[in-house]
């Protein structure tokens, strides 16, 4: 007979004879807990004393910066390179963060990765609402965990999308399959190479929304934006003309595509079309990060 019959038929016959204080006892034990999650295999306990080993061996680290502690997964060598080098890599998006942000705004992440700009922008300003978009799975997962360990799912809302010039299906295509991994390109033609230059290793379907598009259907306009998806930003912003000209929308960092110039010229086109004039720039110095204000 089947090990869940056989349970079923051991509980009815020693049910009758617990009381209703004894029976709520025995469901609040983790004893049960194992029991009812174990599904009659008697292996489990083992198999769940191994995850926890698991957990303990890659439990997330903790960095402390501009009084801030963030708690980042550190369970690859991507992931640990973006934990290891949190204080002194882009060092000016957490400067844009800290100084174009103003509490109680709301923050788009675009290109949000692992979600480490995110977290910050959450726990620097904590009555602010942060929007992550990220169109690949594996960081997604990632993205998910790293927003629940810092204790900020109330205000930070993840949107598994990429967003671009059109809505729709479209191929993510992958320079590495590593969850934390980036420089990866949307486009649904066939490519052998990323926008950056980078091999093409995998490629999955995803959805695609314009920013125009997000904005209308919630209701929403962000006060700052930041922009990072290694090539794919011409396309993003020409599919948010109208959030680009709204008046709420203040201040953009932007990762500016200097592998293309014609590309880039076609970004401060826009941007400048819209509003927005250059505030700070490192070209000289080969940074793509670019501040752009009203």
């Amino acid at each position: 007979m089947h090990n869940l019959s056989l349970r079923s038929k051991f509980i009815k016959k020693i049910e009758p004879y617990l009381g209703s204080k004894l029976k709520q006892a025995i469901k609040q034990s983790l004893l049960y807990k194992i029991y009812k999650r174990s599904s009659g295999n008697w292996k489990y306990p083992f198999f769940a004393f191994k995850w926890e080993i698991a957990n303990f061996l890659s439990k997330p680290k903790k960095v402390s910066v501009d009084g801030i502690i963030l708690t980042i997964p550190c369970q690859n060598w991507i992931t640990h390179f973006r934990w290891y080098l949190f204080k002194t890599k882009e060092i000016e998006v957490r400067d844009f963060i800290k100084n174009f942000m103003n509490d109680g705004e709301v923050f788009f992440d675009i290109g949000a990765n692992i979600g480490v700009f995110s977290v910050f922008a959450a726990k620097y300003h904590q009555n602010s609402n942060i929007y992550c978009f990220e169109a690949e799975y594996s960081n997604l997962d990632l993205l998910k965990k790293n927003i629940f360990a810092n204790g900020v799912n109330k205000r930070v809302k993840i949107f598994s999308v990429g967003i671009s010039d059109k809505v729709g299906f479209s191929n993510l295509n992958l320079s590495n399959i590593e969850p934390g991994s980036a420089v990866h390109t949307e486009n649904l033609d066939h490519i052998s190479k990323t926008d950056e230059g980078y091999e093409v290793v995998w490629k999955e379907g995803i959805m695609t929304s314009t920013l125009d598009y997000f904005c209308e259907v919630n209701k929403i306009v962000p006060d700052c934006i930041k922009l990072d998806t290694d090539g794919n930003e011409l396309k993003i912003l020409r599919g948010a003309f109208k959030t680009l000209k709204n008046f709420k929308l203040k201040n953009i960092i932007i990762e500016m595509p200097l592998h293309d110039i014609e590309q880039t010229k076609n970004c401060e086109k826009i941007l400048k079309e819209s509003g927005f004039q250059l505030y700070w720039s490192e070209r000289d110095k080969n940074n793509r990060n670019e501040i752009w204000t009203k």
